[in-house]
């Protein structure tokens, strides 16, 4: 029975990777939320950009390593209410990361998954989220090549060899059962990279955390947390090394000296 669950899930998984990409004139392109992967002074980081329509904040994120995305919900026979979300994804622009990244195996390690349950709709600055872990039973599944979960964790390969041209667009694929409501999912990962030359010494430092969040699918900002999502993003891209578990415990002097403040919050993305 688990397999037969399993083979619905990949068809239903297929059948929305066509709908994304089946009116596009460039299989590897697309619009929307996207991850940047560069080497700044020797570490891996990620530079949010938003291709799409104007969600509220800078097109190119101030900050880094930090970006939200929405579930899509729809529901699949056999399977009953599923939600997805093709992005944040990543790309290898040809530039100094490309030089620095090419002939590198580059890898996505899932650290952790938590939440933040029913937020203000437009935190005020200052606003401490409490992120706790996923319910009981709670699965968020990644897929890009391979498959982690959120209750095994584990480690996604996103090039076995960075090529000459770069790479344009590195699928992901992001999943759960049921349509969330009234909570943004956060997933923790870390970026590494590795010469395939075994006789070359590794010299890219592992990224800081990174933190992809995912928010409901809505009619409407307010049903969608939007404004709570774009919050959260800067917050987690501009306190110093957040746990995704001990946020609660971060000095409200710091937030004092570091206020969190939302870029022109007018779009109803």
């Amino acid at each position: 029975m688990n397999d037969c669950l399993t083979l619905f899930r990949l068809l239903g998984v297929c059948v929305l990777f066509f709908f994304r990409f089946a009116a596009a004139d460039n299989a590897l392109s697309h619009e929307g939320r996207i991850f940047s992967i560069e080497v700044v002074n020797g570490k891996l980081q990620v530079q949010g950009i938003n291709t799409g329509e104007p969600d509220g904040a800078p097109t190119t994120r101030p900050y880094v390593n930090s970006m939200h995305d929405h579930w899509k919900n729809s529901t699949i026979p056999e399977l009953g209410p599923i939600a997805n979300s093709f992005l944040p994804d990543y790309e290898i622009q040809i530039g100094t990361a490309f030089v620095i990244l090419k002939d590198h195996e580059v890898t996505l390690e899932l650290l952790s998954a938590s939440q933040w349950v029913n937020p203000p709709m437009m935190p005020l600055p200052g606003t401490i989220p409490h992120l706790r872990p996923l319910d009981p039973g709670e699965v968020i599944r990644i897929e890009a090549g391979t498959t982690v979960t959120t209750d095994s964790l584990g480690t996604l390969l996103l090039s076995s060899s960075v090529p000459q041209t770069g790479i344009a667009d590195i699928l992901v694929n992001y999943s759960i059962d049921g349509h969330p409501t009234n909570e943004i999912h956060v997933l923790e990962f870390r970026l590494s990279a590795s010469p395939t030359d075994l006789n070359q010494p590794s010299m890219i430092r592992d990224s800081d955390p990174i933190y992809v969040l995912l928010s409901p699918d809505g009619a409407n900002p307010m049903e969608k947390l939007h404004y709570a999502s774009l919050y959260l993003e800067q917050y987690l891209a501009t306190v110093p090394e957040p746990n995704s578990i001990t946020l609660v415990c971060l000095a409200t002097a710091l937030l004092c000296t570091r206020p969190c403040t939302i870029n022109s919050l007018g779009s109803n993305l």
